[in-house]
């Protein structure tokens, strides 16, 4: 199954069936236990078994259409002493082959590996050639209710099929099934990245799109040196001004009475992130909102049908805004090019060296990213440093809203902070090593609503996984959402645990026993692991330990604060549809009579005790 661009991708299935055709019971695999035991891959080789990409097929192929005239064709004077019941028989046997017939018709492609013994996954095939609305969402739900809801009308199996455009899939979730497969990406009987580069969101350079070991390793190491631990903590200053002047936004509109959304406040800071630390722009006040629209406008093209399907795309307005964007970033690459590095991500990948040098050989000529490399990794940075960290953030905030209890918990970790070190101080040390509250709730945000899936595996060989088979070349989609709803740690069987109003507990991440780990993959896995993951936690963890330092308290406003959430039927990342408006008070409006434990050299029991 392959796709045309990054599957971070939303949209919305244009053919609704309200019908569904079930694979036969002979197929079926039934396991009324939503949590399996981890069991490893193994291919089709391995048994001693050479696999084939061909069935054989036999007499029962014949077409659909010859079957009434091969009926009709029976001459009336033989027909005439044929009993009626031979001739209810004939009719009888006619109908079974065109039953039989009419699923490899409507559902074509859906062939088992024959020199495998065990069945294909369960699943339900939706309409027919089309398959299923896997992009559907719910105003109740969000992004990624197809995966939710079919999962659990299947009885929640770790992995079950899934079709969609004439192509069978297979849907698996579990963290460590899902290691186990994107491990194998560069292996022979491994798999295949299956986003493809269509010249217009992703080009040939993005490494997203890279399906070569060596390529992608080199691209890796050379983009990652701009976002090392080291990088990291450079920056934080930068972005604990950009907290800072978007939390006084929000402040000065409450002040006045105005309610002011979430969503807006935190978007304007991850641009603000993206346009000074990562492309390290100088952009007048008037070129920010600007630059702004233009991001939007480029991100709104991951779902613009059009450019999904390929027709016409450079026409649309995604390509235009993305035009605009590379040629930002080819400006500021020449006045880096002609005066020197600065302390921007992009400066980084321009400067950096491989050294490794060619294929490992240290004495060989140390190679430098492209152009062409360059622009197209920063874009693919700035989708993932502001898009998917804006609205985790904003999920955040509803969470918070929503228990109060939890916000002051935050709050406390800060002013703990802040009579510890000084009002105005944040390192990334501090951060990481003395904030586990705050820790607690970007994780726990993340946990609860995550980036559906991850783009789709193709299957170079054959795979046995929990006692089904996934036949070579299906695509596979390794499922966030499903690894986070049934994980044995977490899971309730009332699906409380993944509600934003009664599943929202920041505190299980302060103990052991509690604390999801294998299966929380909100950045992903394998060699593909989000690159900037250390520079999105720590962006969040500025923003927020800034918002918890500078107010005391907020409240969310219409709908949201009675619990009754509409989510966007269409986002990278589930977010309320009304953007999550609130009002804040700030923490010079009032004072907090709660007493920290400044001396306390374990942080985790410090919030304990709040």
């Amino acid at each position: 199954m392959k796709l045309t661009q990054a599957p971070l991708v939303t949209v919305v299935a244009l053919l609704p069936c309200p019908s569904s055709a079930f694979i036969p019971s002979s197929n079926l695999v039934h396991n009324p236990h939503p949590f399996p035991s981890s069991r490893t891959f193994t291919t089709a080789h391995e048994s001693g078994v050479v696999t084939s990409s061909c069935v054989k097929q036999g007499s029962s192929s014949t077409s659909l259409a010859m079957i009434p005239s091969i009926i009709q064709s029976i001459p009336s004077t033989l027909s005439s002493v044929i009993s009626p019941v031979i001739q209810r028989l004939l009719l009888v046997t006619a109908a079974v082959a065109m039953a039989l017939n009419a699923r490899r018709i409507l559902w074509p492609n859906i062939k088992p590996d024959p020199n495998v013994s065990e069945p294909l996954p369960t699943g339900k095939l939706g309409c027919p050639l089309f398959g299923n609305q896997v992009f559907i969402g719910s105003k109740n739900f969000g992004t990624g209710y197809f995966w939710h809801r079919m999962s659990k009308a299947l009885g929640n199996p770790r992995v079950w099929m899934v079709y969609f455009m004439g192509r069978p899939g297979a849907v698996m979730s579990g963290g460590e099934r899902i290691k186990q497969l994107l491990n194998s990406e560069f292996e022979n009987d491994g798999v295949l990245n299956s986003v493809q580069p269509n010249g217009v969101m992703l080009d040939v350079n993005s490494m997203l799109a890279e399906s070569h070991r060596k390529t992608h390793s080199y691209l890796r190491r050379l983009v990652g040196a701009a976002l090392t631990p080291a990088a990291v903590t450079a920056v934080v200053p930068t972005l604990q001004a950009s907290a800072e002047k978007a939390v006084e936004k929000l402040v000065t509109e409450s002040a006045s009475g105005k309610e002011v959304k979430s969503e807006e406040i935190c978007t304007e800071y991850t641009m603000d992130v993206a346009w000074k630390s990562i492309l390290g722009l100088n952009l007048a006040e008037e070129e920010v909102k600007t630059f702004q629209e233009k991001v939007d406008g480029w991100v709104a093209g991951f779902a613009n049908l059009r450019i999904v399907f390929n027709v016409y795309p450079k026409s649309t307005s995604a390509y235009k805004c993305k035009m605009w964007l590379v040629k930002k970033i080819e400006e500021k690459i020449d006045y880096l090019e002609q005066n020197g590095p600065d302390e921007s991500t992009l400066s980084g990948m321009v400067f950096a060296t491989d050294d490794e040098g060619e294929e490992g050989k240290t004495s060989s000529p140390k190679k430098k990213l492209t152009r062409e490399q360059i622009v197209e990794n920063s874009l693919l940075l700035m989708l993932a440093g502001s898009e998917t960290s804006a609205s985790t953030l904003t999920n955040a905030l509803l969470c918070l809203g929503l228990h109060p209890d939890k916000w002051d918990k935050l709050v406390q970790e800060q002013r703990l902070m802040q009579a510890k070190y000084g009002e105005d101080v944040l390192t990334r040390e501090t951060l990481d090593k003395e904030c586990p509250y705050l820790d607690a709730v970007i994780r726990e945000t993340m946990r609860i609503k995550p980036l559906s899936s991850g783009a789709p595996r193709t299957l170079r060989a054959t795979k046995v996984v929990d006692g089904v088979q996934i036949p070579k070349g299906w695509g596979v989609n390794w499922n966030v959402l499903l690894t986070h709803e049934l994980d044995p740690i977490t899971y309730k069987e009332d699906g409380s645990h993944m509600e934003v109003t009664t599943g929202f507990a920041p505190e299980r991440w302060l103990d052991e026993t509690t604390r999801p780990t294998t299966d929380f993959i909100p950045m992903g896995a394998g060699p593909r692991y989000c690159l900037g993951s250390t520079l999105a936690y720590t962006e969040m963890k500025c923003f927020l330990a800034v918002l918890a330092r500078k107010i005391d308290y907020f409240s969310l406003v219409g709908d949201n604060s009675k619990g009754e959430i509409e989510w966007k039927r269409m986002s990278i990342i589930p977010k309320p549809e009304d953007g999550v408006p609130i009002m804040a008070v700030s923490s010079s409006s009032s004072s907090s009579s709660a007493v920290v434990d400044v001396e306390s050299e374990n942080p985790i029991a410090a919030v304990r005790a709040l």
